[in-house]
């Protein structure tokens, strides 16, 4: 009998791989465009976000600093002032009258003219007549230094009465200037002089 004859197998078929589908043309072309534009966005957004806390921390700072500062100040003026405190309790009584004495804090016309007196008499000149005219400055407040002047018509013996009696008032506690000295007359008894002071008071910080 004739042997059979084999059949061939068919060769099986390769599979084909899948194609790759290919990038997105405007990706491969502007990736590096795409890149940086999100890159500036995230900056962009980061620094809106950012931006006003780092403000208002420098705010803060700046507000503190100042604080700081003005807390330094206080403590600078309250040790300056106690330090003042201390100086004027450490001064006597005693000083203090004299001082008041000197520049008063408001002008007395009493006291003024007892002054007057007793350096006259003292002198042996004679005092005819006063006369008192505050000195207005405008620039000045009414806690100042305020100051008086005084026209004085005087008569003296002789021009060594005169001298003892402007050097009693210049050596007395009272702060007096002596602005201007004119002779007005002559008599037998003496000479006339026109004398214009002028004397200081300090009124206290707290008077309006």
């Amino acid at each position: 009998m004739p042997k059979p004859t084999p059949q061939k197998k068919p060769k099986p078929q390769k599979e084909e791989a899948p194609k790759l589908k290919k990038p997105s043309r405007i990706f491969t072309e502007y990736y590096s465009s795409i890149i940086l534009i999100l890159i500036t966005a995230l900056v962009g957004a980061g620094y809106l976000v950012i931006k006003p806390k780092i403000d208002e921390y420098k705010a803060i700072r700046a507000n503190s600093q100042s604080i700081v500062s003005n807390i330094e100040n206080e403590q600078t003026y309250l040790s300056g002032l106690r330090r003042s405190v201390s100086a004027a309790q450490s001064i006597a009584p005693g000083v203090l009258d004299k001082v008041d004495q000197a520049l008063p804090r408001a002008f007395s016309i009493p006291d003024t003219l007892v002054l007057m007196n007793r350096s006259a008499k003292s002198s042996k000149v004679e005092i005819s007549s006063i006369v008192f005219s505050p000195v207005a400055d405008k620039s000045k407040k009414k806690s100042d230094l305020q100051s008086m002047q005084l026209t004085l018509n005087v008569k003296a013996p002789n021009y060594v009465a005169l001298k003892n009696f402007l050097n009693t008032l210049e050596v007395s506690l009272r702060m007096i200037d002596i602005q201007m000295l004119t002779v007005s007359d002559f008599t037998k008894d003496g000479t006339n002089f026109a004398l214009q002071l002028r004397t200081y008071y300090y009124p206290s910080a707290d008077q309006k």
